[in-house]
């Protein structure tokens, strides 16, 4: 087990840096991909920066750690969303993803949405998809699809299927349809949340403080029961009154009628 360890100390390139730079008495950050590599004690005190898919994650190496991969210290970067195997070449695709990078996703399913090509369609698909992923691990309290940014689109060739076109005189030509690997990185701009933020502390504060003065509501008088009394006897006269008008312009008509028909019958 001894000679083991010491065989993979010769070995390792990291540590060798390390060395020089004890001797040499300097600090700096030791670049690498190798995310399987275990961490030996050498490493302690040192920065190195370990590739996470995207670019170097720099890891402050402490005693907990040894024995530990460089890979499990430092998270890779994930894709929000991936396609694979998509029928479309690398090219095509690449020209419609440079039209989105940098953008926020809002305006770049506005680019695509009226982009006439293919591949803008398969690229809104997998935008669409790499935002309820990312929504979905983030959640949904302090983070809407507002704030999210195309941060990059990596298209990779993947296999091609080879096809064959018979042609005149005993000819074969070859068909090669080209497909690819689509995956979409999303990033969080802090500005629109920290805006956000600060919108919604504003409208508390006016909801707790009312602009209007509240209405004063006017006493209601409650009629007692001889004022009810009176109402009503004094509705029941007005009543007797109209009865007794109509009656008499009843008696006033036939009256008129009779007379009128004595004096027909006289002359």
């Amino acid at each position: 087990m001894v000679q083991d360890t010491q065989e993979r100390t010769r070995r390792d390139p990291i540590l060798a840096q390390i060395r020089t730079l004890d001797e040499a008495d300097r600090r700096k950050v030791i670049k690498t991909k190798a995310r399987r590599a275990r961490i030996l004690e050498g490493y302690v005190g040192h920065t190195i920066g370990v590739f996470n898919g995207f670019g170097y994650s720099n890891v402050y190496v402490t005693k907990e750690m040894v024995g530990r991969q460089l890979g499990s210290v430092s998270p890779r970067v994930k894709p929000s969303a991936q396609t694979r195997f998509m029928s479309i070449s690398v090219r095509k695709m690449r020209m419609v993803s440079d039209l989105v990078v940098g953008m926020p996703v809002a305006k770049a399913l506005d680019v695509l949405n009226f982009t006439p090509r293919i591949a803008a369609y398969h690229l809104a698909k997998t935008l669409k998809a790499a935002v309820a992923n990312k929504l979905s691990v983030e959640g949904t309290a302090h983070l809407d699809a507002e704030h999210l940014v195309v941060s990059r689109i990596e298209t990779g060739p993947a296999p091609t299927a080879k096809r064959i076109r018979y042609r005149s005189m005993g000819r074969v030509y070859r068909i090669r349809k080209r497909f690819c690997h689509l995956s979409v990185y999303l990033d969080i701009d802090e500005r629109k949340v920290q805006e956000t933020e600060a919108r919604v502390e504003t409208k508390g504060d006016k909801a707790k403080t009312p602009t209007r003065k509240p209405t004063q509501k006017k006493a209601v008088v409650k009629k007692t029961p001889k004022k009810k009394a009176a109402m009503k006897s004094r509705k029941k006269a007005t009543a007797k009154k109209n009865v007794t008008k109509k009656t008499a312009a009843k008696k006033t008509k036939a009256t008129s009628g009779t007379k009128t028909a004595k004096s027909e019958k006289k002359a």
